[in-house]
C-alpha cells in the first residue's frame, strides 16, 4: 500500500512539473545594448536585460491552455539618454517556430515575427519590478506585453486557423489604452499604410484580414511544415500559398497594408531561398506583386543567384 501511494505521489509531481514547465507561452532571451549610454549611466542599467527576461519568462500573457514547448523570442534592446533615469530605445523582436519533421529528425525552425520598436521612452530603475495589468499604461510593460502579444497570436495562428484572435485582441486593449493618454508611438490618426502600432493591430483584429490569416496558416502547416519530409510537395503548396496571397491582395484590399507589409519582412529572404531557382517563374511574378520593394531579392531568387 506504502509502495502505491508512492508511485501516485511521483505520478502527481510528474504532472505539476510537467504543466509548470509549459504554462508560459515565452521563453525570452534579451539583450541591452548601452554602447550609446554615458558611462556613469550603465550601472544604472545593469539588470535591465535580466529584470525584463525574468518578468517575460515568469508571466502568463493569455489563459490560452499552453500545450507543448514556450515560442522562443530575442529581445535586443539598444538604449540611448539616461538622464534622470529616462531612457530612449530601439527595440527587435525576433520570434521562432520550430517545424515539424519525421521521427528522429529536426525540421528546424521558422521566424514567425521579426518587427522594430523605434518610438519608445521610459523611465527604469535598476531592480524594477514588473507587474502584467492589461488596465494600466505603463512605459516598461504595456511595451513588452504588446510585443509579447503580437508573437503568441502569430504563433497560434501558424497552428489553427484565427486562433490568435484572443492574444491579438489583448494586445489592442494595449494600444487603445495608450493611445486614450496619447502615448507616443501609439498614435490612431495616420496616413494609410504607415507602419504603426495601431494600424497593424487594426489590420490583424480586422475581419477583412481573416482570410488573409488563414493564408498564413495554410503557409506553415501545408508548406513550412512538410518541407523535412517531402520538399517538392511542401515547395507546391507554398507556390499555392502566394497565388492565394497575390490573389488576397488583388481582389480583396483596399489600400496598403501593415499586416502585409509586416509578413513580407518577416519572411522575406525565407522565400527567397526556398524558391531559389525555382523552374515556375509565375511564383516570382506574384512575390514581385507582393512585396515590391522586395523585387531585387525576387529576381535573384528567381535567376538562381539569391546568397550568392
Amino acid at each position: 500500500m506504502k509502495h502505491l501511494k508512492f508511485i501516485l505521489l511521483i505520478i502527481i509531481i510528474i504532472n505539476i512539473f510537467g504543466t509548470i514547465s509549459y504554462s508560459q507561452e515565452i521563453k525570452a532571451t534579451v539583450f541591452v545594448n548601452t554602447q550609446k549610454l554615458a558611462f556613469e549611466a550603465l550601472p544604472s542599467v545593469s539588470t535591465m536585460a535580466q529584470d525584463i527576461q525574468n518578468y517575460i519568462n515568469s508571466q502568463k500573457f493569455t489563459e490560452i491552455k499552453w500545450e507543448g514547448e514556450p515560442i522562443n523570442v530575442d529581445i535586443t534592446i539598444v538604449l540611448s539618454g539616461g538622464t534622470r533615469n529616462i531612457y530612449s530605445a530601439e527595440m527587435i523582436v525576433v520570434s521562432r517556430r520550430k517545424l515539424d519533421a519525421p521521427k528522429g529528425s529536426d525540421g528546424g525552425e521558422s521566424v514567425t515575427m521579426k518587427i522594430r520598436e523605434s518610438t519608445w521612452t521610459f523611465e527604469y530603475n535598476m531592480g524594477a519590478n514588473f507587474t502584467f495589468n492589461l488596465l494600466r499604461y505603463d512605459p516598461v510593460v504595456s511595451m513588452i506585453d504588446f510585443y509579447m502579444l503580437l508573437a503568441i497570436g502569430m504563433d497560434q495562428d501558424s497552428y489553427g486557423e484565427l486562433d490568435g484572435t484572443i492574444p491579438f485582441e489583448r494586445a489592442k486593449q494595449i494600444v487603445q489604452l495608450a493611445a486614450s493618454k496619447d502615448v507616443d508611438g501609439f498614435k490612431s490618426y495616420s496616413q494609410p499604410g504607415e507602419f504603426t502600432k495601431f494600424n497593424l493591430i487594426t489590420d490583424l483584429t480586422d475581419m477583412r484580414y481573416y482570410d488573409f490569416r488563414k493564408i498564413i496558416f495554410s503557409y506553415y502547416v501545408d508548406g513550412m511544415d512538410k518541407l523535412a519530409a517531402d520538399r517538392e510537395k511542401a515547395l507546391t503548396e507554398l507556390e499555392d500559398v502566394i497565388a492565394r496571397l497575390a490573389s488576397f491582395k488583388k481582389n480583396k484590399m483596399v489600400g496598403p497594408s501593415v499586416f502585409l507589409q509586416l509578413f513580407f519582412d518577416t519572411k522575406g529572404q525565407e522565400i527567397a531561398t526556398l524558391f531559389n531557382g525555382y523552374a515556375n517563374k509565375d511564383v516570382f511574378k506574384n512575390l514581385m506583386f507582393l512585396d515590391p520593394s522586395s523585387s531585387m531579392i525576387y529576381q535573384d531568387s528567381r535567376d538562381g543567384k539569391y546568397g550568392r
